[in-house]
């Protein structure tokens, strides 16, 4: 189980948003320890699934990913000695309002699905992208988390449009000089 866990977390964990954009940001090495809570676990080997139900929290490093529900869909790898022998994971779901949170950004929307083949996460529903004072919504988050590359949508576009993608970004407060301090 840690093998998904560890992978799912590091490329679903979190979205961040800078003055160029929505970006993904990767918190820490997959090779810290995984922590899964959650009121109910089942594993259905014929199916090669994992689900965790009911207020399910997933702490990696100082990264977090809360959902009512999180499946992981295996590959199923027939064997000589058994014919519902499960292989790595293919595809993690997490469902009902799902939290992404790290130490300097979060992420919120109705569904998130990672899927381990194209390296691709996806976050939709009402999503809300918020990096220290920086805040991104729209209706669908993907992002390549081999590349970074990341978009965000409108499912309503348009000028017209009640839902358009909308993004606040503050400019840095701190003044920049190119010029040495004068002493006085």
């Amino acid at each position: 189980m840690k093998r998904w866990t560890a992978a799912a977390m590091t490329a679903l964990i979190l979205f961040g948003v800078g003055a160029g954009g929505a970006a993904f940001a990767q918190q820490g090495g997959s090779s810290a320890p995984v922590d899964v809570s959650a009121d109910n676990q089942e594993t259905i080997n014929s199916k090669c699934l994992i689900i965790f139900t009911g207020r399910v929290e997933i702490l990696q490093n100082r990264s977090r990913l809360r959902a009512e529900k999180v499946t992981i869909y295996n590959a199923k790898r027939p064997t000589a000695e058994n014919a519902n022998a499960c292989g790595s994971a293919e595809r993690m779901e997490a469902e009902g309002t799902v939290y992404l949170v790290s130490d300097q950004q979060n992420a919120r929307g109705d569904r998130a699905v990672y899927t381990f083949s194209n390296n691709t996460a996806v976050l939709t529903g009402d999503v809300i992208v918020v990096k220290g004072k920086d805040v991104a919504r729209g209706d669908r988050l993907t992002v390549n988390t081999k590349t970074n590359d990341a978009k965000l949508e409108s499912t309503s576009p348009g000028r017209s449009a009640q839902r358009r993608v909308r993004a606040v970004f503050y400019q840095d407060d701190t003044p920049k000089s190119d010029a040495p301090a004068q002493q006085r």
